[in-house]
């Protein structure tokens, strides 16, 4: 068995703690951490003088919370062998830990003394940088790193969010794409390119990158899921071409669980409390944690039993609003899917809520492993999952109305009865007048969704609007400055639209952000991808738009916001329609202003700001689903 001592031999003591070593090394990878540490304190037992053996020791302590033993093993690590670098490294970390930085970047900048070719040291360094928020430091210690490991992914990967994060996007371009020379074949920075591909608004030029990075480790369900989400900002494709796949993805990575592990218990009893759990990887400053605190803060705790999974190792302020408010909380992101699966097994839950779809740091996957009698998608991908072992996906019949989308979904499509969202303002603006008083001829339209939403046809629709209003102006934020900038104002041009009329921002902090939105008339959503969020940020600050309904649910989320609100003659059917009814908006100075000074109201006064209600929808919900689910 794994942990029986090992027989007495004649073989050289280091060459066996060795090989006792990679046996625990085994152990962990597997994911029997006790057996592990059992062969790593035999190996140190047998070659007291083997440092490694001491520095495995060291990284399970760690992994185990015990930062105090662990730093005792890495030293007794150094005392063996003074020079030993990978020691200094994780000695590093472990004061990294402890939010010791000082005492970090010693570590760190004594393990690069030693090991000069130790690419992960110098990364980690640019991590601590960036905790400080030195990011010339940081790039500095990444570059180096690339300089001593081109092949590095996660150096490539950090130096390319850092450079994005400071706007400089085609420097991060010249990373991903020297990457992907240094090594074609290389997965990772296939990915690397193709995300970036997608950021700036280039999703069909995305998709071969993908495929690259796909054909070199087909095993990637990450890297299939990006893809995935890429195809939803295409125009290009139709709703069936997605769709296919999506059961492709299914095919390829779904498991053939059933319904392992998943007991049914009491379903139909009136009085029986739900045990809910949502899973995301967003629990952290992000549109979808608004939502889902605002939930948690609703949940009737005599009905139900709230925990979250979390898989994201940010920590921050709005993570910790989260963790206070759910009855639960489960940090997976360091545990594997097995491992995950029999975690919330364990806890019993009836309801399992999957907040992040094909989404960065998903766990979707965990569906197949049926880990719940229910499973559910939800919010934070407006698609199906294109998985068997998904049983609901949460919309509206309004974003999907009957018999118009179950053809494009694997999952049982629950209409909830308002809407499938609600709105809850992370940001206390005042009310606004309307922009330019003086001049209200001058009309300013703005988008204000994420740049790679932008597709070509949207931009098509927004130049004929602007082309049959030739004084109108036109404010565009989330634009990634360089030759991004550039090729969005030469399409543009291209469509008859003069850069002088034309404002763009890079990404905003909130402030700016709503002050941008006061700053507009009308705001332009965008298509096939509608926006969710910003929309209702614009009609929060008193910006009405057109929505434009579309041939698929993330296309129909402006005209479910507007329905909702008793808007419809803000719904356009038609391209036609949708170039009518902003023409209407520009030449009815009084309707804006009318809709400036009510729609705050309006939205207080709908089920779109009733978080109570809307909770209350959701646990109904969630009890109709395990009936269902237990008369099958």
């Amino acid at each position: 068995m794994a942990g029986d001592p090992t027989p007495m031999t004649t073989e050289d003591p280091i060459a066996l703690a060795r090989r006792i070593v990679d046996r625990g090394n085994a152990l962990e990878d597997q994911g029997d951490f006790a057996a592990a540490m059992a062969q790593y304190r035999e190996a140190a037992a047998v070659a007291p003088g083997y440092a490694r053996a001491y520095l495995n020791i060291g990284n399970a302590l760690q992994r185990q919370g015990q930062l105090d033993e662990a730093i005792r093993a890495q030293l007794t690590a150094l005392e063996i062998d003074p020079r030993f670098a990978p020691a200094r490294f994780n000695l590093g970390n472990i004061h990294l830990a402890r939010g010791d930085l000082d005492a970090a970047e010693r570590e760190f900048r004594e393990a690069l003394r030693l090991a000069p070719g130790m690419a992960n040291a110098a990364i980690a360094l640019a991590n601590l940088y960036e905790t400080r928020r030195q990011p010339a430091d940081a790039e500095r210690e990444l570059r180096y790193a690339l300089g001593v490991e081109p092949r590095h992914a996660g150096a490539v990967h950090n130096l390319r969010l850092l450079l994005n994060r400071q706007a400089r996007w085609d420097e991060a371009e010249e990373v991903a794409v020297h990457a992907v020379a240094v090594d074609p074949t290389s997965a990772a920075a296939c990915e690397e390119l193709a995300t970036q591909y997608v950021q700036t608004g280039r999703a069909k030029e995305a998709e071969p990158m993908f495929r690259r990075a796909l054909a070199a480790n087909p095993r990637s369900a990450a890297t299939y899921s990006n893809l995935l989400f890429s195809l939803n900002l295409r125009d290009d494709l139709d709703p069936a071409a997605i769709f296919r796949e999506h059961r492709a993805f299914a095919a390829t990575f779904e498991l053939d669980h059933g319904q392992a592990g998943a007991s049914l218990r009491a379903t139909g009893t009136p009085d029986h409390r739900l045990r809910v759990a949502y899973l995301s990887g967003d629990f952290r400053q992000h549109a979808v944690a608004s939502f889902v605190l605002a939930i948690l803060k609703h949940h009737d705790r005599s009905r139900v039993e709230v925990s979250c999974y979390s898989n994201n190792d940010v920590d921050d302020a709005v993570t910790g609003a989260l963790r206070a408010a759910a009855d639960h909380w489960r940090d997976i992101a360091r545990v594997d899917d097995d491992a995950a699966a029999r975690m919330i097994r364990s806890d019993d839950i009836d309801v399992l809520v999957d907040l992040s779809g094909h989404t960065p740091k998903s766990r979707v996957l965990l569906f197949s492993r049926r880990c719940a009698p229910v499973q559910v998608t939800w919010l934070g991908y407006l698609n199906t999952t294109g998985l068997e072992s998904a049983d609901f996906r949460l919309c509206d019949s309004r974003t999907d109305p009957p018999g118009a989308s179950e053809h494009l979904h694997t999952e049982r499509l629950y209409r909830l009865p308002h809407s499938q969202w609600f709105y809850a303002p992370v940001h206390d603006v005042p009310q606004a007048s309307p922009p330019r008083p003086g001049h209200p001829e001058r009309v300013i339209f703005g988008s204000f969704n994420q740049f790679p939403k932008i597709s070509n046809a949207c931009l098509d629709l927004w130049c004929e609007v602007l082309r049959r209003v030739p004084s109108a102006g036109l404010q565009v934020l989330d634009v990634p400055r360089g030759k991004t900038a550039e090729r969005f104002l030469a399409g543009l041009a291209r469509r008859g639209i003069d850069a002088e009329r034309v404002t763009l921002h890079p990404r905003l902090d909130l402030a700016r952000y709503f002050s941008a939105i006061q700053d507009v008339d009308i705001a332009l959503d965008t298509i096939p991808y509608n926006g969710a969020t910003t929309t209702l940020d614009a009609l929060w600050m008193g910006v009405p738009l057109v929505a434009l309904r579309g041939d698929r649910g993330i296309a129909r989320g402006g005209a479910s916001i507007l329905e909702t609100l008793g808007l419809p003659d803000l719904i356009a059917p038609t391209k036609a329609d949708f170039v009518d009814r902003n023409l209407r908006l520009v030449a009815d100075a009084g309707l804006r202003l009318e809709m400036r000074r009510t729609l705050r109201r309006r939205l207080e006064r709908s089920p779109l700001m009733d978080a109570a209600g809307f909770t209350r929808d959701l646990e109904n919900a969630y009890r109709e689903m395990l009936r269902t689910v237990a008369r099958r």
